[in-house]
């Protein structure tokens, strides 16, 4: 049985691969009244695996601002350290949602992980002047361009992940050559360091350790995913197929108070500084300084679905699924 498609979006993709199959697990829900009679829904708690990043921020300001409770849902955080947990989590039934990159819900679809995206999150930056999650270096480097990456050692966070393939497709949309470039993997936090001690030439790194490093001295290199398109998409939350299809309704009510927190959140930075040291160990001074995310309720079907040939493109995966696969209800 097909269910309406609840999410919002801003164009349409075309279809391409087949759904990946359903999972032997089910997770959330299970206290949510559906409102078979026609009443109002009973408070469900719902579990979220989510990051202590300022990503992340938006949820914590909807569930302040009582957007949640006000859609009956009771949300119960578990902060985690890496994208493939909270899949993980997720797909084993500890989660009922997780905080997850497009990139990396597409990789986990692809190697026939049963996940969809179900709402859009946040986006990057529109210049170089405002991303979060960009390439630095130190003060005197002469990187200020894509071509300037060529035939030099750049760090990733992680190897075949979302920062090797926004480099790639940066490198290539402006005529540089990316296997030029020396890829080794580096922790977002140990960036910093790496660039002052000159292990690197670049960091792929994101706030607030691009501020970290600005405060050492440093600067913005390069800004790949905004070199790509301004407010490119880049993070989302997701579920497992089987959760979406057995309880679609509360995915709804799910869907309605994060699109209320996401543009809520794009109103008021002042309020998602003031939560993020809340729920992460970024201090207050630095909150307040550092570059935040672009909170977009939409899902960018177009782009996302761009993203998805990369991960082809690149030799990520063998065969990714397109938007319309990877985006719960279709």
């Amino acid at each position: 049985m097909s269910h309406r498609p609840f999410t919002r979006r801003t164009t349409s993709a075309v279809a391409g691969l087949a759904v990946v199959a359903l999972a032997a697990t089910g997770c959330g829900g299970d206290d949510a009244d559906t409102g078979g009679g026609g009443g109002a829904a009973e408070t469900a708690t719902i579990r979220v695996g989510t990051l202590p990043i300022a990503n992340a921020a938006a949820m914590y300001l909807g569930i302040q601002e009582g957007f949640f409770e006000e859609e009956g849902l009771e949300v119960e955080q578990t902060v985690l350290q890496s994208g493939n947990e909270i899949i993980t989590g997720m797909v084993a039934g500890d989660y009922d949602f997780g905080f997850v990159g497009y990139i990396s819900a597409g990789i986990a679809a692809a190697r026939g992980v049963p996940v969809c995206v179900a709402t859009a999150s946040d986006a990057t930056g529109t210049t170089p002047e405002d991303d979060w999650q960009v390439l630095v270096a130190a003060g005197d480097s002469p990187i200020q361009s894509a071509a300037d990456l060529e035939g030099k050692t750049i760090s990733v966070n992680g190897l075949g992940g979302v920062a090797e393939v926004m480099l790639k497709a940066a490198m290539d949309q402006e005529g540089a050559d990316w296997r030029t470039v020396e890829l080794i993997e580096v922790p977002f936090p140990e960036v910093p360091a790496a660039v002052q001690a000159g292990r690197i030439d670049a960091g792929y790194t994101s706030e607030p350790f691009v501020t970290t490093v600005l405060d050492q001295g440093g600067k913005v290199a390069f800004a790949p995913q905004s070199a790509i398109a301004p407010e490119y998409p880049n993070g989302s939350y997701a579920t497992s197929q089987q959760a979406f299809q057995e309880d679609p309704e509360l995915m709804e009510r799910f869907e309605a108070a994060m699109t209320r927190s996401l543009d809520f959140a794009r109103e008021n930075p002042d309020a998602i500084r003031e939560i993020i040291p809340t729920y992460t160990k970024i201090p207050a001074d630095v909150a307040d300084r550092m570059r935040l995310p672009v909170y977009q309720s939409e899902l960018k079907v177009d782009e996302i679905d761009e993203q998805m040939g990369f991960l082809e493109e690149y030799e990520i995966v063998d065969e990714a699924p397109s938007a319309d696969e990877l985006i719960c209800g279709d």
